[in-house]
């Protein structure tokens, strides 16, 4: 994205006077690219050197598991993805990620290897092929990115919790001279698209004249649906910010969207420290995406054309970073299906396992996708997994 836009820029500042007058088409931000090298986790082990054709389709689902201290600090962390293959041929798929272990989740129709920062499958797919994998990981690479952080306290008989969402970035974005009826339509097919929970799809729009940076970064925050309980040994008396059924007291919000970044909940009573769950889930904006005064298009917003292409440009952003956030461990098709819940759970402290030299930023691990139909390859996938297990 900071490299499309530069040159975008670039080449507005270089061009002569008269092409300065003339319209230019500009893609707006989404699907890609994301605005942050992780998510999805990236490692710095080295690569499978191997070239093959992509034949194969994947679809990723995800649930990300930390364990939280009575502080609500992470002490461990686990992530269960299950990779679902569409098509006929061989695959060999390397997945970054600062892995500790790794096992077949339920269902799974392979067995996943390991390697330093790596998940390797490979194998031969017919049609349909599930690849489920249980990976325990190092927490301090990841603690980074993920988007959400808690922070709990107790005073007497008071307990409070804070809850953050930590998806935010700063980007730089363009401005110029656009047409109100082009910026509306752009805004209720990404509005449509977001409420729908589809990826967004590429689109321009037209700028008559020069192309230039705002003086001001974007701030991006992918917007998060929390819904959590807490289980207090007896019931308690009162709670602000959640509802009180019985011994739990129950929650459930949006972070972002032009709502709080922060909630905090806080209950008195309960007899003592309660057992925690809490799932956070990047959402669509809604919010953002609404039209003013209740219409049911942008068509009839009075806001200027600038306006109109801040709040284009800036909620497309949000929805790229929600997207982001939905591919935690790296998908195998760049154009596949991705969706990750986060799941935040009372765990005992564990001992600190000796950490491994890997590394969750950098380029150098980039995700490896290696699936193909050639049948040539099936003696070097087979060889992969051998190897992968030594």
């Amino acid at each position: 994205m900071r490299r499309a836009l530069a040159a975008v820029v670039l080449a507005a500042a270089v061009a002569p006077a008269s092409a300065l007058a003339d319209s230019q088409q500009v893609l707006l931000p989404g699907p890609t690219p994301y605005p942050t090298p992780s998510p999805p986790l990236t490692t710095t082990a080295p690569q499978v050197g191997a070239r093959l054709t992509f034949r194969i389709h994947a679809a990723s689902d995800q649930r990300v598991t930390a364990g939280v201290d009575g502080d609500g600090r992470v002490v461990g962390l686990r992530a269960l993805q299950n990779l679902h293959l569409t098509g006929t041929g061989d695959y060999l798929i390397v997945v970054p990620a600062p892995v500790l272990d790794v096992r077949a989740g339920p269902g799974s129709q392979s067995e996943p290897g390991q390697r330093r920062g790596q998940i390797l499958w490979a194998g031969f797919a017919t049609r349909r092929r599930l690849l489920s994998a249980d990976a325990t990981l190092q927490p301090g690479p990841v603690l980074p990115f993920l988007p959400l952080r808690l922070h709990a306290s107790r005073d007497g008989d008071r307990y409070a919790l804070t809850l953050t969402n930590a998806t935010g970035t700063s980007q730089v974005a363009f401005q110029g001279a656009a047409a109100k009826r082009e910026l509306a339509s752009a805004l209720d097919q990404t509005r449509r698209q977001s409420l729908q929970h589809r990826r967004l799809t590429p689109v321009y729009v037209t700028i008559d004249g020069p192309v230039s940076q705002r003086s001001q970064r974007a701030r991006i925050i992918a917007p998060l649906l929390v819904t959590g309980e807490l289980r207090f040994p007896h019931a308690p008396s009162s709670a602000a910010g959640g509802t009180v059924d019985g011994r739990s007291v129950r929650f459930s919000f949006v972070l972002g969207d032009e709502q709080p970044l922060t909630r905090g909940i806080e209950v008195t009573g309960g007899g003592g420290d309660p057992r925690l769950h809490v799932e956070a889930q990047p959402t669509a904006v809604v919010r953002g995406l609404r039209p003013p005064g209740g219409a049911a298009s942008w068509r009839a917003s009075r806001l200027s054309a600038d306006a109109l292409l801040r709040r284009l440009i800036d909620t497309r952003m949000e929805l790229v970073r929600s997207d982001q956030y939905q591919a935690f461990l790296a998908n195998p098709d760049p154009l596949g299906r991705n969706r990750t819940e986060y799941v935040y759970e009372t765990a005992a402290v564990a001992h600190a396992a000796p950490a491994a030299a890997t590394s969750s930023k950098g380029g150098a691990g980039t995700l490896v996708v290696l699936l193909a139909i050639a049948g040539a390859v099936v003696a070097a996938g087979v060889g992969a997994v051998a190897w992968a297990h030594n």
